[in-house]
């Protein structure tokens, strides 16, 4: 007869924690996705758990995770500290404490531990665990049980930490003199710059291995650009400031099967992500504040009063990005609904129309109501005929803005910086007590409305107008044609209000006194 086997016979359930350093390089993969140092330390685990004579209760496995970096959390208590983000680790003390397992493997001490305050959550969780509770490394660095003097291991962790410290303090030392000495520092490269020559193998021919955008060993990473990408993000930095918004602008990278740097599909988080980075204007960011007076090795792919105009539209507090898929008919959320927003009436936020496809072709309808329908088609030739007429009008130059002013650029910059630097002070003064709140709250108020004026100002010179290129072309009309939709889309809306009105007749044709197009200047309507 056999007995069932008692706690001191049962094979122990052993959890093998695996971890790669979260700035570690990998590029080789397992067929599951784990990078080869992983899984060549789980292996490791996985042989000695059998020569231990354990059972394999868990794997843990998190690759491009720090065992030194200190990041603030919320403690179980409910305080705040800064600790060692471990997830990996906070799960298998989890399953420790409660009995799930009764056994923890790692490669090396090195490998599980390099803060103090992991570790001695390990050893609490260890003698005070109310089962026996081992723990063991492949390299023989780390032995605990209940009991045990864990003095070595404590030290081999102090040891650790400040090598991870020394290491933290020449990374950070290299990576400012790259910055002020503007090379690149490396990484996923940046949309807009090459990758460079891919590393040449020993005994290569080197025409064999050429950079991929520029067939050549002579680019950088980081550095050349790739002339179609930076012609990218000039277009659409520029358009931008012309009223085309991020979601329209990655409509039209995905529909022309532009490629992000991941292969991932444009999306409007994506492309601000993109015209958001300082280095377009050929800045350098350390720490992530821009390096003034620092020239980059690159050639700038905007100017810099672009790029903060640019900046300053899309951190505006109250932008907002609206859900849904980017338009894709000249009147979606232009044309307004006669109904719910008569000819005439000038609402804060006019009702306006979209279009649905259902029926025997699309139609624009009131975006709330189902008290009009027009054909999309009918509707758009008719406001095509008032535009072509503007665009090809004897005085159509009055649709021009007026030129921007001429400003200094860098001392309005200067002064923008200045005033933010004093509110800044003023608060500091003010939680020193050596200002009253009333005099914070009028400075704050005065400062704020000068640095409105300076971005409006800085703006104007920067975002050209985009009907220039439709009126002053020798055929406006064809030009207009050939514009992208967004931008036929903002100039429409600069040109004219359209309201489409609900019909009073049945029957066969396209009713145009339903449609009210009024002109937003001087030149007229089209007689018809």
């Amino acid at each position: 007869m056999t007995s069932t086997p008692t706690p001191q016979t049962r094979r122990p359930r052993a959890i093998l924690l695996a971890r790669l350093s979260d700035n570690r390089e990998e590029i080789d993969l397992t067929d599951e996705g784990i990078p080869l140092g992983l899984d060549d330390q789980i292996r490791r685990m996985h042989q000695s758990a059998d020569h231990l004579g354990w059972d394999v209760y868990k794997v843990i496995k998190n690759p491009r995770l720090s065992a030194y970096k200190r990041r603030k959390v919320t403690l179980p208590d409910g305080r705040r500290e800064y600790r060692v983000f471990r997830p990996d680790l906070r799960e298998a003390l989890a399953d420790l404490a409660a009995g799930r397992a009764n056994a923890l493997l790692c490669l090396d001490l090195d490998r599980a531990f390099r803060d103090p305050k992991d570790l001695q959550d390990l050893i609490d969780v260890v003698e005070h665990s109310p089962h026996r509770i081992v723990v063991e490394s492949v390299t023989g660095s780390l032995h605990m049980e209940k009991g045990r003097d864990n003095f070595d291991a404590e030290i081999r962790v102090l040891v650790a930490n400040k090598a991870s410290r020394d290491t933290a303090r020449r990374v950070a030392a290299a990576r400012e003199r790259q910055a002020l000495a503007g090379q690149y520092g490396g990484g996923r490269r940046p949309f807009g710059f090459c990758a460079g020559p891919p590393r040449l193998p020993d005994d290569a021919n080197p025409e064999e291995h050429l950079c991929d955008w520029h067939g050549a060993r002579t680019c950088k990473a980081g550095i050349t650009l790739v002339k179609d990408e930076a012609d990218v993000i000039a277009d659409c930095s520029h358009r931008l400031l012309q009223g085309v918004s991020l979601r329209a602008l990655a409509l039209e990278l995905r529909d022309k099967q532009v490629p992000t740097v991941t292969g991932a599909q444009w999306s409007a988080e994506t492309l601000r992500d993109v015209l958001l980075r300082p280095r377009n204007a050929g800045l350098l960011v350390y720490r992530g504040e821009i390096v003034e007076g620092v020239a980059a090795p690159w050639e700038p792919i905007i100017k810099r009063e672009v790029f903060d105009a640019v900046r300053t539209l899309l951190t505006e507090p109250a932008r907002r990005t609206g859900p849904g898929a980017a338009p894709r008919w000249w009147g979606s959320g232009i044309y307004r609904c006669g109904v719910c927003t008569p000819p005439g009436s000038n609402p804060e936020k006019p009702m306006t129309c979209q279009v649905t496809l259902g029926g025997r072709a699309p139609r624009y309808k009131c975006k709330d109501n189902n008290h009009l329908a027009r054909n999309a088609g009918h509707v758009d030739d008719w406001v095509f005929m008032h535009i072509a007429y503007w665009l090809t009008h004897p005085r159509a130059y009055e649709l021009l803005a007026p030129p921007p002013p001429e400003v200094d650029a860098a001392a309005l910059r200067a002064e923008r910086a200045a005033i933010a630097a004093s509110l800044e002070q003023y608060a500091i003064d003010e939680v020193l007590q050596k200002r009253t709140q009333a005099q914070v709250n009028a400075a704050t108020r005065a400062g704020q409305a000068r640095i409105g004026e300076i971005d409006e100002l800085l703006n104007a010179t920067v975002a050209d107008d985009p009907l220039a290129e439709v009126v002053n072309a020798a055929d406006p009309v064809a030009v207009w044609s050939s514009l992208p939709l967004a931008s036929r889309r903002v100039l429409l809306d600069r040109l004219c209000t359209v309201t489409i009105m609900p019909s009073g007749r049945r029957g066969q044709g396209f009713d145009r006194s339903t449609v009210r197009v009024a002109a937003k200047h001087h030149l007229g309507t089209p007689v018809g």
